[in-house]
């Protein structure tokens, strides 16, 4: 992977809401749509840069049970499980790094779809520590 200035780095996560049973999207499509995303960015900026691709959290069973959110069903667990692996697939594709976010957090017990407080804070570190190493690799390659 090329690095080039330590600032010229696009950070994107997405494709939770893109789990919503409106949608019935498989894995494969919102990575498709992740994708579009990306060539987007790369043909609307003026000058490189480095991508660091993050797939989202998983849902949690039961996230569309009453009291919770009804857009969401097993269906989008289900989803929500292999975006990881597919949004990999167009990171490779892309020359992009790759972090998974449901390897450092999971959904709180609160709703079972966002970060609690110390999700966030996995999650936070786990994405420095992925910058920092993106960082020393670009110190190597100069």
């Amino acid at each position: 992977m090329e690095m080039h200035n330590p600032i010229d780095l696009l950070i994107v996560m997405l494709g939770t809401n893109d789990c919503k049973t409106r949608y019935n999207a498989s894995a494969g499509t919102i990575a498709k749509g992740l994708a579009q995303v990306i060539q987007k960015a790369r043909k609307n900026v003026s000058q490189p840069f480095n991508l660091l691709v993050i797939s989202p959290i998983h849902l949690d069973e039961g996230v569309g049970d009453p009291g919770f959110d009804p857009e969401f069903d097993e269906k989008s667990v289900e989803v929500s499980k292999k975006l990881a692996e597919e949004y990999h697939k167009v990171a490779l594709l892309h020359h992009a790094a790759f972090l998974d976010a449901s390897a450092f957090a999971s959904p709180s017990t609160t709703d079972r779809e966002h970060l609690d407080a110390a999700g966030h804070a996995a999650l936070a570190n786990a994405i420095y520590e992925k910058v920092i190493d993106m960082q020393k690799e670009l110190e190597k390659a100069v």
